[in-house]
């Protein structure tokens, strides 16, 4: 309910259940382990999943143009529902994406900036564990202040799924993007 003496509308979800459940699966010690899991099992895109797909992200400029960002994606982390992909394209044509972001390694972050990030501390950002030995040793963030809406059979077709969540990192994804989502609005912070 809206509170009229501090102007706040309050989070939709018990904020400090959320807040225990993503500590416990990051304080279990295994979220390396068991992010992902191997093989790949089930449909041929999921949410959770990362996926190759080179491209700029299409924003709405200063100006309310339609533009892209200067700099190109390889990675994207699809937060658009798994059951969306069984339909026929005919009744859910799109999903969503939200693009993933090197942000160096231990050797360019300082040590606060590591334990935010692999804290899951900040609500705007998902932190993506390395996924393969290519991007082993970085940070990763999945940014979900930039979702893009893509066409399912672009993610089918021209994508590659290079990683699924196991149902442990899934937990810790959906966590974090319902405190994303349904956060307070803090509007008068």
């Amino acid at each position: 309910m809206f509170d009229p003496i501090t102007e706040r509308w309050p989070p939709v979800y018990d904020a400090a259940e959320l807040a225990a459940t993503i500590t416990s699966l990051v304080e279990s010690g295994t979220l390396q382990s068991k992010f992902y899991q191997n093989p790949r099992r089930g449909p041929q895109v999921c949410q959770g999943d990362i996926v190759r797909l080179p491209s700029a992200i299409p924003v709405i400029d200063h100006l309310g143009q339609p533009a892209a960002l200067d700099e190109t994606v390889y990675h994207w982390l699809v937060i658009g529902n798994t059951c969306d992909f069984a339909r026929r394209s005919d009744d859910v044509r799109w999903s969503q994406l939200v693009p993933l972001f090197d942000l160096g390694s231990k050797e360019t972050l300082t040590a606060e900036q590591i334990r935010a990030i692999t804290a899951y501390r900040t609500s705007r950002r998902f932190h993506v564990p390395a996924w393969s030995t290519e991007v082993s040793g970085r940070f990763y963030v999945a940014d979900f202040l930039l979702p893009v809406a893509a066409d399912k059979e672009a993610l089918s077709g021209i994508a590659s799924v290079e990683a699924r969540m196991s149902v442990f990192g899934w937990v810790l994804l959906h966590s974090c993007l319902v405190r994303f989502l349904a956060r307070d609005d803090g509007r008068f912070d």
